[in-house]
């Protein structure tokens, strides 16, 4: 055969790279998937010029666009973000260059048909050989769904609050009602009980016979009754509060708690008496009732110091035991109930409410509540 006859090739194996290609494809097919199912897009774009070279398919999705229909001018994506919160987007990537420090910003978008979606995004830059950022890289995730559910959590958790402080103000109400009554009623009932016994005492014999020994026994049982008829209409509700204010409240609040425990109350009070409105008045002296309980039941205290004050527009309630000392374990405990509605009341009220314990330090509650709540009196 003539050697101009014959004719040479080179055959080449390329399986592995076949299977190196199926691997890649899969793998990017993997990739895309998790990304649809985790609302997470990833993208490129460097710095100058601002140009986008990289987004995802998850990540056109994310912001609207059609991924067949090519590339994304940088502009155009940035004017999708909603224009409230285009300055911070702006400010956070320039002072992500600056420092050369991963960026993490939170924005909304607005796609053509009005619908926002709110976006989570995470970057970090790429420097070149001179070390400067020539590149972020990152990602984005839609996190739309989560804030549509804290919103819903939020607003039943606020209805929620909104229900309790409508069950204090109901309760007080009726603590009130109930106070009135007894006090009305029932004192009024046993103060006339008592005047017809001392007159039926100075209309019997004074030879001290056995009928008058029995309504002396009377009468100083309806003495007693009507002693327990004051004291309960006013622990049910204390009228000083709503005769005298609060400062006068927790004053006697204190004398009655040294009187019925030994502990030592020290009352440090202002000048002039503030003026709350009856609603804050009141919760703001059940807190101080419920902290002179807990130290009573659990503080192993012998002094108390109570301050009442305000101070740059706010008010301040603050009570310090010189007893064990709650522990966080304490503080943390779902059986805390008293606690629990100490804090939900300050909420109500705008303000917060803190406690510190240190063991054999004693335990410190503190109360502000903010000025737009009260008013000064006369000499504010």
């Amino acid at each position: 055969m003539p050697q101009s006859d014959l004719q040479w090739g080179i055959v080449e194996d390329i399986t592995e790279r076949k299977n190196a290609e199926e691997q890649l494809r899969r793998s990017e097919a993997y990739l895309t998937e998790s990304q649809r199912l985790s609302h997470i897009g990833s993208w490129a774009f460097t710095i100058s010029p601002r140009q986008i070279v990289f987004w995802s398919q998850e990540h056109y999705r994310i912001f609207g666009f059609d991924p067949d229909s090519g590339p994304v001018a940088f502009q155009t994506a940035m004017a999708r973000i909603h224009p409230e919160d285009r300055p911070a987007v702006d400010e956070a990537v320039e002072q992500a260059i600056r420092a050369q420090a991963d960026l993490d910003v939170h924005y909304r978008i607005v796609l053509p048909d009005g619908t926002i979606r709110y976006c989570s995004m995470l970057g970090h830059p790429v420097a070149d050989q001179k070390g400067e950022v020539v590149e972020f890289i990152g990602t984005v995730m839609d996190v739309t769904e989560r804030k549509q559910t804290e919103k819903k959590l939020q607003n039943s958790f606020e209805q929620l609050r909104a229900l309790a402080g409508r069950l204090q103000s109901v309760r007080e109400e009726e603590r009130a009602r109930v106070a009135r009554e007894i006090h009305d009623e029932l004192g009024q009932a046993m103060t006339a009980i008592k005047m017809d016994l001392t007159a039926l005492i100075l209309e019997l014999p004074a030879n001290g016979n056995e009928a008058s020994k029995r309504i002396e026994r009377s009468l100083k049982l309806v003495d007693g009754t009507i002693q327990a008829v004051r004291r309960i209409a006013t622990e049910l509700r204390p009228g000083i509060l709503d005769d005298l204010g609060l400062a006068a409240a927790v004053e006697w609040a204190a004398e009655e708690f040294q009187a019925r425990t030994g502990i030592t109350c020290h009352v440090s009070l202002p000048a002039s008496d503030i003026a709350l409105d009856p609603e804050r008045a009141t919760a703001l002296f059940r807190i101080f009732q419920e902290t002179l309980t807990n130290v009573a039941r659990h503080a192993k205290a012998t002094g108390v110091d109570v301050t009442l004050a305000r101070n740059t527009g706010d008010l301040f309630l603050e009570v310090h035991d010189d007893g064990k000392g709650i522990s966080d374990e304490e503080l943390s405990e779902r059986k805390s109930l008293g606690i629990l509605g100490m804090r939900e009341r300050a909420l109500l009220l705008g303000g917060e409410l803190t406690i510190i314990g240190a063991p054999g330090r004693g335990t410190t509650v503190k109360v502000r509540i903010p000025s737009a709540h009260f008013s000064y009196g006369i000499d504010a």
